[in-house]
C-alpha cells in the first residue's frame, strides 16, 4: 500500500473515531431546603460530556473523568420554588467531573457527577448514585449510556450556590436519569471523512488506470 493511500485511510479512520457529545437528562424532587428557598420544588436538568473525556484518575477502584468548556456543561432548573422566585432560573456549570467507583470496601459502587462554574465559585450541582451491594458496576469505565437508577440503593441530588452572605441549597432525590451515545456525527467528523473518502476514490482510479495500461 502506498504512503498516500495509508494517509488517506488514516484520515478516514480519524473521522470515524472522532468523539461525539453525549447528553444525559435527569429529574427529581427537592426533599431538603435549609434556607427556605426551594420548598418542595421539582427539578429537571442535563449534563453533556465527550465520549473521549480525559481520564484524570485511574486506580483499581476509581475512574475519574473531567472536562471544561466547549460541550462540557451541567444545568438544572426548578419548578415550584417558594413564591416562584427561582422558577425557571437556570443554574449552569461549565466544568464537569464524573467518577465511577467500583467495589469500594463496604461493598460500594458509586456514580458521581459534579458540575461547577468558572465564573461562579460558589455554584456546585451534584448527583450521587450509591449501590451498597457493590453490583452496579463491573469496572471503572465511563458509562456512555445513563446508569439505571434501579441498580442503586440511593440516587441523590444537591445544589449549592448563592453567596457567602446569602447562600442557597437544595437537596433531593433523582427519579429519572436518561441518555446515551450520540448517533449524529460532529461536523468535524464529516469534514474529515469526505475528503479522505474522495482521496481513496482518486487513488483507486489512478491504480486501475495503471493496471489497464500496464497489466501484470
Amino acid at each position: 500500500m502506498s504512503k498516500y493511500m495509508s494517509w488517506a485511510l488514516l484520515v478516514v479512520a480519524a473521522g470515524a473515531l472522532q468523539a461525539g457529545p453525549i447528553t444525559f437528562t435527569y429529574s427529581g424532587a427537592v426533599t431538603s431546603d435549609p434556607f427556605g428557598v426551594f420548598g418542595n420544588a421539582t427539578f429537571t436538568g442535563q449534563y453533556t460530556f465527550d465520549s473521549n473525556t480525559t481520564q484524570v484518575l485511574d486506580t483499581a477502584n476509581s475512574g475519574g473523568y473531567a472536562g471544561s468548556g466547549g460541550i462540557f456543561a451541567m444545568s438544572v432548573v426548578f419548578t415550584g420554588t417558594v413564591g416562584g422566585a427561582l422558577d425557571g432560573v437556570p443554574f449552569t456549570g461549565d466544568t464537569l467531573n464524573l467518577t465511577v467507583n467500583n467495589d469500594f470496601p463496604g461493598p460500594l459502587d458509586q456514580y458521581l457527577v459534579t458540575g461547577t462554574s468558572s465564573t461562579d465559585p460558589n455554584l456546585s450541582i451534584e448527583l450521587t448514585l450509591s449501590d451498597f451491594t457493590g453490583t452496579a458496576f463491573g469496572n471503572t469505565l465511563l458509562p456512555l449510556s445513563a446508569p439505571n437508577l434501579a441498580n442503586f440503593t440511593s440516587a441523590e441530588f444537591a445544589l449549592f450556590g448563592g453567596t457567602v452572605d446569602d447562600p442557597i441549597e437544595a437537596e433531593g432525590v433523582l427519579t429519572t436519569l436518561a441518555g446515551g451515545t450520540a448517533s449524529v456525527p460532529e461536523p468535524s467528523d464529516v469534514a474529515l471523512f469526505w475528503p479522505g473518502l474522495a482521496m481513496l476514490a482518486c487513488l483507486f482510479r489512478q491504480r486501475l488506470t495503471r493496471l489497464k495500461r500496464d497489466p501484470i
